[in-house]
């Protein structure tokens, strides 16, 4: 198999699994700095963002905590979807810039989307709420859903093409 195509996509799948590994680690040790730094940043603008609810503040924090488990699941699993596409459109020997541009794009999507979900898990105790800091960083998750599926189209598009379209090679006598 030939990687010359796909080595780029391959390293943004592989940095994808590695950031949702290292965010996994992180939850292993200090799960509770995390909570701890959503509750700071949401009590810092409590009046400010929340009205003085501390009810709603808390309901953010907990909600933030959540997407930092979102984050760290979608990239790991998009991650692992991106290398397989990328193998995929490499071994049945799609031409050059499909290879290329499925692994490019689905490794793009794979490491995004996992970052969106970071930013704004990060971002929403300090804005006063998820809605707003989802809002706030909306164009990496369209970029990242986007180029990710584009990818799958594209492999499933050219895979129906050569399994349903495409002539059989004659047979080989052996």
């Amino acid at each position: 198999m030939n990687f010359t195509h796909i080595k780029f996509g391959l390293v943004l799948a592989m940095l994808a699994i590695l950031f949702g590994g290292l965010m996994g680690l992180g939850f292993g040790c200090c799960e509770k700095t995390f909570k701890d730094t959503f509750r700071e940043q949401a009590a810092s603008v409590l009046e400010e963002k929340y009205n003085g609810d501390q009810g709603k503040a808390d309901s953010v924090s907990k909600k933030s905590w959540v997407y930092m488990k979102r984050a760290h699941l979608h990239s790991q699993t998009m991650g692992v979807i991106s290398i397989v596409l990328s193998l995929v459109a490499a071994g049945l020997v799609f031409p050059p810039l499909l290879q290329t541009g499925i692994s490019l794009l689905s490794g793009l999507g794979a490491i995004g989307y996992g970052l969106f979900w970071l930013l704004a898990g990060f971002l929403a105790p300090g804005m006063g709420g998820t809605g707003i800091a989802k809002e706030a960083v909306g164009l990496v998750a369209q970029v990242s859903a986007v180029s990710f599926f584009v990818a799958v189209a594209s492999l499933f598009c050219v895979l129906g093409y050569k399994v349903f379209t495409q002539k059989r090679s004659p047979a080989r006598n052996e």
